[in-house]
């Protein structure tokens, strides 16, 4: 009787694995929204390299005008001048362009609070325009730091 029975019962036929086309509508959503996150990201890191790209520019002259010379005077007043075009393209001319003396140093001190201001920087901030002002070598190096530090971290 058993034979009987087991011969009338057909095979177990295994059904193929789901596919995964067409896919669900989680998963496109899912897809989409990575996509869109990619995205996101991908033009916020461009942009903000195309914004920041002035920086590197800026400390690219600094290194070239400070090894091309030897002459205190000219490094300050190099300084200085690149100093004043990085606040103008960042800033605007026209909040800019009136600055000089203490109201200069205070508003490098404003736009990078964070980072120390020597004390000779009222010096040499005015020591292009008043040859006379003593500053010594330890001095030039601090507000030369201070610049290229200021390049790369003011804010707004």
């Amino acid at each position: 009787m058993n034979n009987t029975l087991l011969s009338q019962l057909n095979d177990i036929y295994i059904p193929e694995a789901i596919g995964w086309w067409p896919p669900s509508q989680t998963l496109i959503g899912l897809v989409v929204g990575l996509g869109g996150i990619i995205i996101g990201i991908s033009w916020y890191l461009w942009k903000q390299h195309r914004l920041n790209q002035y920086r590197g520019q800026a400390m690219d002259l600094l290194n070239a005008a400070l090894s091309e010379t030897t002459n205190d005077r000219a490094k300050i007043q190099a300084t200085n001048k690149l100093l004043k075009q990085v606040a103008i393209t960042h800033y605007g001319r026209n909040q800019i362009a009136a600055l000089n003396g203490q109201a200069w140093v205070d508003f490098l001190q404003k736009t990078a609070a964070y980072i120390d201001q020597p004390e000779a920087m009222q010096q040499f901030v005015c020591a292009h325009y008043q040859p006379k002002i003593p500053l010594n070598d330890a001095d030039i190096s601090a507000c030369l730091d201070y610049a290229a530090k200021w390049i790369k971290g003011h804010h707004k």
